[in-house]
């Protein structure tokens, strides 16, 4: 197992500030090629993990950062949402699928980019109830805020997570 990430840097004015999705995944996917000397066509499936993106314009991305890469067409590709945590439950997917003997080379990956896929602190039309449950209004928080939310409640720090 490898694994491989970008820097990370801060939102709306950190070093990815105007650096697409597709970019940003390309070169991590590159740099597992180069530092496990992989077949692109040797693997099976391509998972990634995205919540913030809309509809199946991630998907697209993550296709198009798979050809910059050097990934053919007959590897597929997709993506999965679990809000919170998706790039571990692509992980979690892929490791499933070789443990059950579907394929044996998979790759899991994360892929948000919170500058350019911008969570707007409100969704233009909730539902009045919300209100009402405290569980349906707190997923209306942008996820920075739930992350934050779970290193104090844990007491992990932003020195621990690197």
């Amino acid at each position: 197992m490898v694994a491989c990430r970008t820097a990370i840097c801060k939102t709306k004015r950190g070093g990815f500030k105007d650096t697409l999705a597709d970019d940003l995944l390309a070169p991590v996917l590159k740099a597992l090629i180069d530092r496990t000397k992989l077949n692109p066509s040797e693997v099976s499936n391509i998972v990634v993990g995205t919540v913030l993106a809309p509809g199946s314009q991630r998907g697209i991305e993550c296709r198009m950062a798979a050809y910059y890469a050097g990934f053919p067409d007959t590897v597929p590709i997709r993506t999965v949402n679990r809000k919170c945590s998706s790039g571990l439950q692509a992980v979690v997917d892929v490791v499933a699928c070789i443990k059950a003997e579907f394929y044996d080379i998979g790759i899991g990956a994360g892929l948000e980019s919170m500058t350019i896929d911008k969570v707007v602190p409100s969704v233009p039309k909730v539902n009045p109830k919300t209100e009402a449950f405290v569980q349906a209004r707190d997923c209306l928080l942008p996820m920075g805020m739930t992350s934050e939310n779970v290193a104090e409640r844990y007491g992990v720090t932003r020195l621990e997570q690197v």
